[in-house]
């Protein structure tokens, strides 16, 4: 199982997305579960980096970049705007998937899922492309559609060695999303094990305000990379001086943790006399 993963979210806002078989509507019901999602996939896997995409009205937009902040792309879901509708495009999603992974290192893991509602896709040109080029770039696509599952849908997931999962209620989908939490098994030539420079900046607190980051936002607190003292204002991140990855030792502990658990715990039968 990899550490790196680097995850391309793809959520369907088509006028599907307004149906309310799911309450109060599915497109509720699905950005709720993803902000949840999000948490616990940062929670287990704090070194791997993630997107989000949006199709509606034909075409596929970037809501969030690949970076590594829970925060920021929660409160990019709920400050979706309220105006769901046209048909969604799976072409131009996995175009925008694939082209923002497309720079990967190696050593990362490629991924995307998909959050689909409509059981229709409109495309400009051959999604049969679509896919081959996702098969082609290593990006393994994964799908929870919304009512029914759809052969297109199911084609992406085969072809690129994804799951696919239809939920039957809220609970449901939750648990095929959280499914998606952990790391999926992964052959060795698909990311070769290999030495990955990291930094281990300082946490830097002063009394007077620094540019931090860079979008140079005046803060107290910042992380100071250890190669070339370039301020950061959160772990885990990537330099936006040098482009060395910054962590803490306690997110090499999590991900070690979780990428190997303790062995399933085996009762002792010689240990039911406890009291002898």
């Amino acid at each position: 199982r990899g550490m790196m993963r680097f995850l391309h979210v793809v959520l369907d806002l088509s006028r599907s997305s307004l149906l309310r078989d799911f309450r109060p509507s599915r497109r509720e019901v699905m950005s709720n579960a993803l902000q949840r999602f999000v948490r616990e996939f940062f929670d287990q896997n704090p070194l791997s980096q993630l997107a989000i995409t949006v199709t509606r009205n034909g075409v596929a937009e970037t809501l969030t970049e690949l970076s590594s902040s829970p925060e920021a792309h929660v409160a990019k879901v709920k400050g979706l705007s309220n105006d769901p509708g046209g048909a969604a495009s799976l072409q131009n999603a996995l175009e925008v998937a694939v082209e923002g992974l497309r720079h990967v290192p190696p050593y990362g893991h490629r991924e995307c899922l998909l959050l689909f509602s409509s059981l229709t896709v409109c495309d400009p040109g051959d999604v049969k492309g679509a896919i081959q080029a996702a098969k082609l770039q290593n990006v393994r696509c994964s799908v929870v559609g919304l009512g029914a599952e759809v052969f297109v849908l199911r084609r992406l997931a085969d072809a690129t060695g994804g799951l696919y999962g239809v939920p039957t209620s809220e609970g449901h989908l939750v648990e095929l999303l959280m499914g998606h939490a952990t790391a999926p098994p992964t052959c060795e030539e698909e990311a070769p094990a290999s030495l990955v420079q990291m930094g281990f900046p300082q946490h830097a607190q002063g009394d007077s305000f620094t540019l931090v980051g860079q979008d140079c936002v005046p803060s107290l607190s910042s992380f100071v990379c250890p190669r070339c003292k370039g301020r950061s204002s959160e772990l885990p991140c990537e330099c936006h001086i040098c482009g060395l990855s910054l962590v803490s030792s306690a997110h090499l502990a999590r991900s070690y943790h979780h990428l190997f658990p303790p062995p399933d715990y085996a009762e002792d039968p010689g240990g039911a006399s406890g009291g002898e």
